[in-house]
Formats: C-alpha cells, sequence, structure tokens
C-alpha cells in the first residue's frame, strides 16, 4: 500500500516543484522554468537523480573493497550493539522478505542531501510514517527553495532507491554556513 506523500511546498518562485521535475526528466522546460534560478536548481536535482535512479537500474554494481568493509563494519556494530526488531524496517523484495536498518536508511539519506549543492544534513531520523531531518544552509540561499528541493531528493531517494514509503519530511534548518573566500 502506496502513502501518498503531503504536497510539496512550491519553490520560491511560486511554480510547483514536482512540475518542473517532470517537465525537466520530460525535457519539456518552458521559458520560465530554463532562466529561473530556482526551477533551474530543481530541474538539475531532478535530472541528476533520474540519472543516478536509471543508472542503478541497469546495472548491479560491484562495490570497491573498501565500500564493502565499512558496510560489514556498520552491520558488525549494530549486531554488537544488539539491535532491536523495532530498529529494523521490513520492506517488499521480489527476493522474499527483508528488513532494513533505521540508522542504515538514515545514512543513505544524509549522504544524498550531502552531495546537494548549498546544503548539509546534520541528523536524519527515519520513523514508521516519514523522515524528521535537521540541516545546515549556505548563508545567502534560498531555504524556502533549498528545504523543497531536499523534501523532494529524500521522498524520491526512500521511495525509489530504498523501497520505503514516505508520508512525510520534516526539515528544519539549525544553522547556516558561508564559504570560504580563499577557497577557491
Amino acid at each position: 500500500m502506496a502513502i501518498d506523500p503531503e504536497p510539496i511546498e512550491p519553490l520560491a518562485c511560486g511554480r510547483d516543484a514536482a512540475q518542473v521535475w517532470d517537465h525537466a526528466v520530460a525535457g519539456t522546460l518552458d521559458e520560465h522554468e530554463r532562466t529561473c534560478p530556482h526551477c533551474r536548481a530543481a530541474a538539475a536535482d531532478a535530472l541528476g537523480l533520474d540519472g543516478v535512479v536509471h543508472r542503478f537500474a541497469a546495472q548491479r554494481p560491484t562495490p570497491p573493497p573498501t565500500v564493502l568493509d565499512a558496510v560489514l563494519g556498520s552491520v558488525r556494530d549494530l549486531v554488537a550493539a544488539e539491535l532491536r526488531p523495532q530498529d529494523l524496517i521490513p520492506l517488499d523484495s521480489p527476493e522474499g522478505p527483508a528488513r532494513l536498518a533505521r540508522p542504515a536508511a538514515a545514512r543513505v539519506l544524509r549522504h544524498l542531501v550531502d552531495g546537494m549543492e548549498g546544503v548539509r544534513a546534520r541528523s536524519c531520523r527515519v520513523g514508521t510514517t516519514g523522515v524528521t531531518m535537521t540541516v545546515t544552509a549556505r548563508f545567502g540561499v534560498d531555504l524556502a527553495s533549498v528545504t523543497a528541493r531536499v523534501r523532494q531528493m529524500v521522498v524520491a531517494a526512500a521511495e525509489q532507491t530504498l523501497g520505503l514509503p514516505v508520508g512525510r519530511v520534516d526539515i528544519t534548518v539549525v544553522d547556516l554556513w558561508e564559504e570560504d573566500p580563499w577557497r577557491a
């Protein structure tokens, strides 16, 4: 049973972010969407995520040994911490019953947000009906637009990549950071 996500806030320019994503993926951006910085950022996020999803769907990547070691180390740590059954999320899988540790799902979503322009994840908690996340943002970015993009990316990644239905995403901006003027 799929849960319909709550409506997503419009971008700072007033456009529906989901429609901009659809137009970007379909290659049908209108004049406003091609020139507006908010729409362009949302379209770039959509195309980036669409590309990643299609690449993952088309191949079964083999992780390098360092990633495998890190994952196995995390699994050992979780087992050592006596993971309780309520910390596991049941997933529908064509291979049979599967479960995903909530901390592992949260790490994936934090990593996704850390790859976005102008925002960094601080914390992430995956609950039974949604995701709660705290982020920091680069000083000067449009917070409404950034949080709308984060919300869209988290919903898409949770549902398409992890197989987790997400009913809502709560985002709190807890800090702002400035670019180092001496770094280029």
